[in-house]
Formats: C-alpha cells, structure tokens, sequence
C-alpha cells in the first residue's frame, strides 16, 4: 500500500520537475529570440557598412577620374597657350604690343621724340636700330613667356596640376579616413554577442530543488508510519 505522504512529495517532485522544465523551454525559446534578434543586427550592421563604404569608395574615385579629366593633354595644352598668353600682356609693354600688332614706327616715333633736327640718315639708321631692339624683346617676351606657362607661374602647368592633384588628395584621404572609421564602428559591432537568457538558479539548482523535495517526503512519510505503528 502506498504511502500518503510519499504521494504527496511525489507529486511534489513531479510538479517541480514540470515546472522546470517549461522554465527551461520558456529559457529555450527566449535563448532562440535573442538569437535571431543578434543574426538579424548583424546582417543590418553588415549592409549598412557596405553601404557607407561603398559611397565613400564612389567619392574617392569620383575626386580621382575629376583629377585625371582635368590632366588630360587636351586641358594641359590649352591651358598652356592660355597661360602664355597671359604672361606675354602682362610682360609686353603697350608699344612692344603695338609693335606685335603690325605698328612697327609706335615704338620708334617715341623714342625718336626730340630727335627732329637729326638728319634723315641718322634718323632712319636710329630707328632701324630701334624696331630691331623691340623685334628682339618681343622675341624674349614670348620664349620667357612660354618657359614660365610651362613651369611655376601663377596658372603655369606645375602650379596647375599641383593645385588639382592636391586637391582630389585631400578628397581621396578624407573618404579613406571616414571609411577607416566606419570600418572600426563595424568591427565594434561584428564583436558584439548574443543576449545570454540565464534561468533564475539554473537548471542544476531546478533538479537539486526537485531531489530534495522527495526525499523530504519520503523521510516525513516514514517517520509518520513509524508514529502510526507505535
């Protein structure tokens, strides 16, 4: 015949053991949540590094075709002639213009001012002397001018391409360093783990709850036997 008591902590034991088992499939199921939570911010981490590296990719590549584009032998030559031009206005006085321009006695008629009286050869010979000098300095003008747009004038070739490759560098090493930077919040993120559900006591501490109930029945049930017998 059974015994009351040992019932009675065997149910005991059975409903503890119940509950501890839906504890640790509630824990399960939580476990499997926080899971799922941790793969799906790992995949947004992912794409959205990927996407932000890849824009600043385009940027950089973007500051490096715009350099090259402007560095092409068409751009360089233009630029060239163009600077040249520059420089020879600016280092051409008016009458060694004008003299470029087809007026070859501006110069001379000005420099021969006061010389009237002189007789007409000598007049003629200074003047020829003259035209040649300013023929010579024009000469100057444009070999200095064309040396200058090729090197260290303001817009000369070096100058140019300097200015442009320094500042597609600076684009191409800002969109590094942001892309260095988003590299290392991602793998901040990529370190980041899943939620860990711990149930309260754990499971070692649900079994060890469930043995002792039943051998605390058992003990009551026979020392409430022997009670009985006496």
């Amino acid at each position: 015949m059974c015994d009351p008591i040992s019932i009675i902590g065997l149910a005991l034991s059975v409903g503890m053991a119940y509950a501890n088992y839906a504890a640790q499939e509630d824990m399960a199921n939580q476990q499997q949540a926080a899971n799922d939570s941790w793969v799906d911010y790992q995949r947004r981490q992912a794409a959205d590094f990927q996407k932000r590296d890849e824009a600043l990719r385009r940027n950089a590549e973007a500051a490096r075709s715009a350099s090259l584009g402007e560095l092409t032998p068409e751009k360089q030559k233009a630029a060239q002639e163009g600077e040249e031009a520059r420089l020879k206005e600016t280092l051409s006085s008016e009458d060694v213009a004008n003299l470029e321009k087809g007026d070859p006695n501006a110069l001379a008629s000005k420099m021969l001012s006061g010389q009237e009286g002189a007789g007409d050869y000598a007049k003629t010979n200074i003047q020829a002397q003259i035209q040649q000098a300013a023929i010579e300095a024009r000469k100057r003008i444009q070999a200095l001018a064309a040396v200058q747009s090729y090197g260290g004038s303001q817009f000369g070739l070096t100058n140019r391409a300097n200015t442009i490759l320094n500042a597609s560098g600076q684009d191409i090493r800002l969109a590094g360093n942001e892309r260095a930077g988003e590299l290392a919040a991602y793998n901040v993120a990529k370190a980041v783990e899943p939620i860990k559900i711990v149930q309260h006591g754990g499971q070692s501490l649900g079994a060890g709850a469930a043995v002792g109930a039943q051998m605390a029945g058992g003990g009551l049930g026979n020392a409430m036997a022997s009670g009985m017998s006496v």
